[in-house]
């Protein structure tokens, strides 16, 4: 019977698996992440213990693996020594450890991306040498957050700010945690030196029409602009002859300082 398999393999590629994703964990979140890299022609494999969510995977023709992810013998085959990234969706402490562990011992340079719930599990993640940590019902709490201050006629920006600023607050201890190394250290002070911010033009600022080398944006007020959303398209790193237009978010980069003269820059004239 296909359950007595101690590790049976569904759609793997003929060519085998070689700089592949390996996603512990065919639930929502795992069935989510196979869709996008399928769709990006992305090799990966799914390892799933429930049978019912290997049925699920298997249907989308999904490469998949039914075994236990803690166990060598299935790490071993999903090719975890070839594999360039390691997702783990479990929410399971307990699995997501020893998943971890025995990841390590077969490819001890391999990126790891784990789930967590709550900050001591994240820090415990950490300490393993787990690069990224995410917290998903934190995430979807400031997307939820997000839509209700939408509601509340709160401007966009204002938004944005403060679902970075909470953002910031959850992962801070383990951005201290990780800045043991030196250049990563310099990198967040550097950071810490800038402010990046989107700055609504309203319909009559004096900017309006006129373009970025025109008004000699990085000479007089020393900020950058890095970015435009204009009737929801974003434009990156707009050239010097770009016009600004009504209504549109313009991202800029700078200090405090720079930022302030900018915000002058662009009011209305009183």
């Amino acid at each position: 019977m296909f359950k007595k398999e101690p590790v049976q393999t569904i759609n793997l590629p003929e060519t085998g698996l070689r700089n592949h994703v390996v996603i512990a964990g065919g639930g929502r979140i795992g069935f989510h992440i196979g869709q996008v890299l399928q769709r990006l022609d992305q090799p990966f494999v799914i390892i799933e213990i429930d049978y019912r969510r290997v049925s699920q995977v298997k249907s989308k023709g999904f490469p998949v693996i039914y075994g236990d992810v803690t166990r060598d013998v299935v790490l071993e085959a999903g090719r975890v020594k070839e594999a360039n990234l390691v997702l783990i969706t479990t929410p399971r402490i307990d699995v997501t450890g020893p998943a971890c562990h025995q990841i390590r011992l077969l490819n001890p340079t391999v990126n790891i991306v784990a789930r967590a719930e709550g900050i001591d599990q994240m820090q415990a993640l950490h300490d393993q040498g787990i690069q990224e940590v995410v917290q998903p019902e934190f995430e979807a709490g400031l997307q939820f957050t997000r839509q209700a201050l939408l509601y509340l006629n709160i401007p966009p920006t204002d938004i944005q700010k403060y679902t970075d600023s909470f953002r910031r607050e959850l992962y801070a201890p383990l951005f201290k945690i990780s800045q043991g190394d030196q250049t990563l250290s310099q990198l967040q002070k550097a950071c810490d030196l800038l402010e990046f911010n989107w700055v609504k033009l309203v319909a009559d600022s004096p900017v309006i029409g006129r373009t970025i080398k025109e008004l000699a944006l990085r000479t007089k007020t020393g900020i950058s602009v890095v970015g435009v959303m204009h009737d929801g398209v974003l434009q990156p790193n707009p050239v010097a002859d770009y016009q600004f237009k009504a209504g549109e978010l313009i991202a800029v980069m700078g200090n405090a300082e720079q930022l302030a003269d900018f915000q002058t820059l662009i009011l209305p004239p009183q």
